[in-house]
């Protein structure tokens, strides 16, 4: 028997609660006069995600010839918007600590690796990356909620895709709605921007909902690159083409992106670590 969103979100004790400083963190989306160091205190009051931060910010990826030791320093370095992103990134990482069935490592790998591809992507379609990125990033925590409060529920889903029935239909059978549309419900109960909701709750019909987003767009298209073994001189058959053509993307450009990303994966990996 399916539920409805609303049944699904009446059962508080099974969704995850963000830490107060991701929930703070939140707010600043829709504060344009937002004071950084403010921000950087708020963070030094969270030890955990104080450390991972200034792990990231140390990284190969972010790190230069001086090692920063504060959070505010890594403030300055990094900027609001890729400070933000990490510190989201720290929180949600333990948003569980683990999920019975349900490889955690792997998909937080694949949901930074879509996050990254949407940031590379972003600039070449005129949009912003770091919110590109957020939007990758959290794509596909819809999946994550159901395994956590729906095991059983969350097995026959799997079972059912594993044996060739299309996702969405399965959702609908076994749940009664999706992961996307559980991911945009959460992101609307966290306050999320409009635009990251919409990015969630779209991203598998891109050019079909209303109204367009282009976020949704990149976040299809991540995806659908993410799940490429290699890439070719030409495009894959199923390429989608009208989308990508709306993006003012092209398949080298893709495949530029692809390349960049599998090589220097990640880059909020060694939170996994």
């Amino acid at each position: 028997m399916t539920m409805t969103i609303e049944q699904f979100f009446s059962r508080p004790q099974k969704l995850p609660q963000i830490p107060e400083v991701v929930r703070q963190l939140i707010e600043t989306f829709n504060d344009p006069d937002v004071d950084l160091r403010q921000v950087a205190d708020k963070i030094s009051l969270d030890a955990v995600i104080s450390a991972n931060t200034l792990k990231l910010a140390n990284s190969a990826r972010y790190g230069r010839s001086r090692q920063v030791a504060t959070v505010n320093e890594a403030a300055v370095r990094l900027g609001l918007d890729v400070l933000r992103n990490m510190v989201m990134a720290s929180g949600l990482v333990d948003l569980y600590p683990e999920v019975r069935h349900f490889d955690l490592k792997a998909f937080w790998i694949r949901s930074f690796e879509v996050g990254e591809l949407c940031r590379v992507l972003a600039p070449k379609a005129k949009a912003d990356a770091e919110l590109a990125f957020t939007c990758g990033m959290l794509h596909n925590i819809g999946e994550l909620i159901i395994h956590a409060a729906e095991p059983e529920l969350a097995a026959e889903l799997d079972q059912r895709v594993a044996k060739g029935e299309a996702r969405s239909y399965a959702e609908h059978a076994v749940l009664g709605f999706t992961y996307a549309e559980v991911g945009a419900e959460l992101a609307n109960r966290w306050l999320f921007p409009q635009s990251i909701q919409l990015a969630i709750r779209n991203q598998r019909v891109p050019l079909l909902a209303e109204p367009w987003s282009e976020y949704a767009a990149l976040v299809y298209l991540a995806d659908y690159l993410n799940g490429l073994d290699e890439m070719d001189d030409d495009a894959p058959v199923d390429w989608p083409l009208q989308l990508v053509t709306k993006l003012g993307l092209s398949w080298p450009m893709a495949k530029e992106a692809w390349t960049r990303v599998r090589e220097y994966g990640p880059s909020f990996s060694a939170l996994l670590d």
